[in-house]
């Protein structure tokens, strides 16, 4: 468990202990700025990324981008892990028109050369992404789309698209895996009342971490607080026991979280529920 001191001046999220559960190399930058506003940052990575099963195939299908319509990226690792495994040069020449589901899946391919890439306005998420015009049965029926994104994904913007007539590729550039990690002292922490609320940006996330932290550990998970990425989350949330309602932030970008573990602190915190 990592821990990152709070900063000497006040801020929205003064005296707030936080726990960041996101990979390893994705939690640093909110950590930090969770420390400038005056929080405590507690760092369980719950996901670790590793190259799929297969990365001759993504390669493969990354390398003939101009099979396709469209090439959708689902999440900022499937931008990362793709840009890994692709001809990054050959990729700009391409002829498709690129997609990703949220801003900062957007931003990264942004940053890496891919201009302009189409992403929702104000939300993030497959439903966002599907509601876009350019996604509409007339625009896509008989269009060749490519998905990149990690084995075994969410499954509704793909079948979406094919039910409107497109013709769905996916490629899998890879794998989210169980870290090995000791989670005692967090453990011991949350069930003292050291830990406020969790940040988590994904269902198998959510999973994970009650998985890491043990039986042990459920009671006081079910009754901390969460900030999550989606409606299907908090759903998810509400499933696993989690008693407070989650606050639902507008995005997972750094921003969007900061945002939200602002308007947890002014709901549990400082309405004193």
């Amino acid at each position: 468990m990592a821990e990152h001191r709070a900063g000497e001046h006040r801020g929205p999220l003064n005296g707030l202990n936080v726990l960041v559960t996101r990979p390893r190399h994705q939690g640093a930058g909110l950590a930090a700025s969770i420390e400038k506003r005056g929080g405590l940052s507690l760092s369980l990575p719950v996901i670790d990324i590793a190259l799929p099963r297969d990365p001759g195939a993504a390669r493969a299908l990354l390398a003939s981008l101009d099979d396709f319509a469209l090439v959708i990226f689902i999440s900022p690792n499937a931008v990362a892990q793709a840009l890994a495994l692709m001809d990054k040069q050959r990729a700009r020449r391409s002829r498709a028109r690129f997609m990703a589901v949220g801003e900062s899946s957007a931003a990264a391919l942004e940053q890496a050369g891919f201009s302009p890439v189409v992403r929702p306005a104000g939300s993030a998420g497959s439903e966002a992404l599907l509601a876009l015009p350019e996604l509409q049965p007339t625009k896509v029926a008989g269009s060749p789309i490519l998905i990149v994104r990690g084995e075994g994904g969410r499954a509704l913007l793909g079948d979406t698209l094919s039910e409107r007539g497109a013709r769905v590729t996916y490629a899998e550039v890879y794998r989210r895996i169980l870290p090995k990690v000791n989670g005692t002292a967090l453990a011991e922490r949350g069930s003292n009342g050291g830990i406020d609320t969790i940040v988590v940006t994904s269902s198998q996330g959510m999973d994970n971490l009650f998985a890491l932290l043990g039986d042990d550990s459920v009671g006081w998970l079910q009754e901390t607080g969460y900030v999550v990425v989606s409606e299907r989350l908090a759903t998810r949330a509400r499933e696993l026991g989690i008693q407070r309602p989650p606050i639902v932030a507008a995005g997972a970008d750094d921003e969007s979280l900061l945002e939200a573990l602002t308007v947890w602190r002014a709901t549990y915190v400082d309405s004193g529920k």
